[in-house]
């Protein structure tokens, strides 16, 4: 990620974070159980209480409840333990929240600007409340991990040895 930053220029417009940054580690990582179990809960209720939506459309929001749940488990087992393969897994885990709640993000929008085969009646309908909420979830996990790595905030497993 440090490579993308560096050469896409944006690490020099984020770069304030050398001058300081909140060493809460436990809340950080709180906060982004607490973001994606919300987003979770609401595919899951959104899947569960649409019926009548198409196939592909099940399967998207499924795969987007199992992408968010094994995202928190990868979040958990790497901040339970200090050694170095499960926190590898761990920060995996936070990318792999971030595409879930990117592809989220994308999709939502997607459905809402052009519409989606069988699912019409979504376009322009942007006062949904469970897809706003989701898209809100999605986006407050999107920008903690984007502080995460730039070094603003420190999460666990954290690089730099911080402790709540």
């Amino acid at each position: 990620m440090n490579v993308v930053l560096r050469w896409s220029g944006v690490g020099k417009a984020v770069s304030f974070y050398r001058y300081f940054a909140f060493d809460l580690p436990v809340f950080t990582t709180l906060s982004a159980l607490v973001f994606l179990l919300g987003f979770a809960f609401v595919q899951l209720w959104i899947l569960v209480t649409h019926q009548a939506v198409p196939v592909y459309f099940t399967v998207y929001l499924a795969l987007l409840t199992t992408g968010s749940v094994l995202a928190m488990t990868g979040i958990t087992l790497g901040w339970a333990t200090r050694e170095g393969g499960l926190r590898r897994a761990g920060r995996l885990a936070w990318a792999l929240g971030s595409a879930v709640s990117l592809v989220s993000i994308g999709m939502y929008l997607f459905s809402r600007t052009a519409g989606l085969p069988g699912l019409g009646e979504l376009a322009g309908r942007w006062d949904y409340i469970p897809g706003t909420l989701s898209m809100a979830l999605a986006g407050l996990f999107a920008g903690l991990h984007f502080s995460v790595l730039t070094g603003l905030n420190v999460a666990a497993p954290d690089r730099r040895g911080w402790d709540d």
